[in-house]
């Protein structure tokens, strides 16, 4: 049977597709089932026959649990950020701001195209305002006023994004010996993180900040 451009056949036989009662398949189970498809062939192979293949069940059904497209993969970004650890509590701000930005930047390694389409997720989804008000508390506790602090996220963000984007396009074109690769992405990623961090110790502070 043919597929339609972009889509794969199932890889998974028939006889050891998991076989869900009624009211059983939740959302939960959907999002993890296009995190698996997202895992292993990045965001442009995630559609949702291929979700409903993945889960053994119709295109119909899937589209009773998330109601489209681009429903689903603001769900699956924001399960990607979601798995984005909490820093180290005992760590100084700029320490556990490194941290953080240090394990984004691994788990979108992790899942492709991940990054493009949070730059244009939805606001109000749980892993993004639990993540903004995570790094809010971080540099308003610092002494860094509101607006430093929303700026600075949104440089880092840019920063934490093309670094993703840019080593999964290189890797991506690997086999072209005329890609120009680098061997060095963690320490360039620091490096960059060690700026930015760096123009934030020189704002002006509330008296009260820690160092």
């Amino acid at each position: 049977m043919a597929c339609e451009p972009g889509e794969a056949t199932s890889t998974k036989p028939d006889d050891v597709r998991r076989s869900w009662r009624y009211g059983e398949l939740t959302r939960d189970h959907v999002v993890q089932a296009a995190l698996d498809l997202v895992l292993r062939d990045g965001l442009v192979g995630l559609s949702m026959r291929r979700l409903a293949d993945e889960l053994g069940i119709s295109s119909m059904n899937a589209y009773y649990h998330v109601r489209s497209k681009k429903a689903l993969l603001d769900l699956v970004g924001d399960a990607v950020i979601g798995q984005v650890p909490d820093p180290p509590s005992g760590l100084a701000w700029d320490e556990q701001v490194r941290a953080f930005f240090e394990e984004g930047r691994q788990v979108l390694l992790r899942y492709p195209g991940v990054a493009n389409h949070l730059l244009v997720l939805d606001a109000g989804h749980p892993n993004q305002v639990r993540l903004y008000r995570l790094l809010t508390g971080l540099l308003t506790e610092a002494g860094f006023s509101r607006e430093a602090s929303d700026q600075a996220q949104r440089v880092m963000a840019y920063l934490l994004f093309g670094a993703v984007t840019s080593e999964l396009a290189t890797a991506e074109a690997g086999r072209d010996e005329a890609t120009l690769s680098f061997a060095d992405d963690d320490e360039v990623f620091r490096f960059g993180l060690d700026l930015m961090i760096e123009g934030l110790r020189a704002l002006p502070r509330a008296t009260h900040a820690g160092s």
